[in-house]
């Protein structure tokens, strides 16, 4: 919840996410709310005029803009060994200047 509030209060902000419908749902959630947002997933790429915000799959995150605000979703999936290396990717290479690190109790671990 706070990491959301956040990323709508940034004048630029990433939402990266493990699942399609984890991306839309911030995606709707941050357009319901005036915030221009684009989605971008491996099914879909909904681009807004002027848009300050993206909501996307981890995979697609763009590390080579900058942002104010970025929320890592998921951050457990880290271990997964088909997709962890997207967790690291994004963790390590996002431009930003406040990142938002989410996920279950089983984080605590890694």
């Amino acid at each position: 919840y706070h990491a959301l509030q956040r990323l709508k209060q940034a004048k630029k902000g990433m939402y990266l996410a493990p699942l399609r419908l984890l991306a839309a749902e911030v995606y709707e959630n941050l357009t319901s709310e005036g915030i221009y947002t684009n989605l971008v997933t491996g099914q879909e790429a909904r681009e807004v005029p002027f848009s300050t915000h993206v909501a996307c799959t981890v995979e697609l995150a763009d590390i080579n803009r900058d942002y104010d605000v970025v929320v890592l979703d998921e951050i457990q999936m880290l271990c997964d060994s088909f997709r962890g290396f997207a967790w690291t990717r994004a963790l390590m290479g996002v431009r930003c200047k406040e990142i938002h690190v989410c996920g279950g109790t089983e984080a605590r671990e890694i």
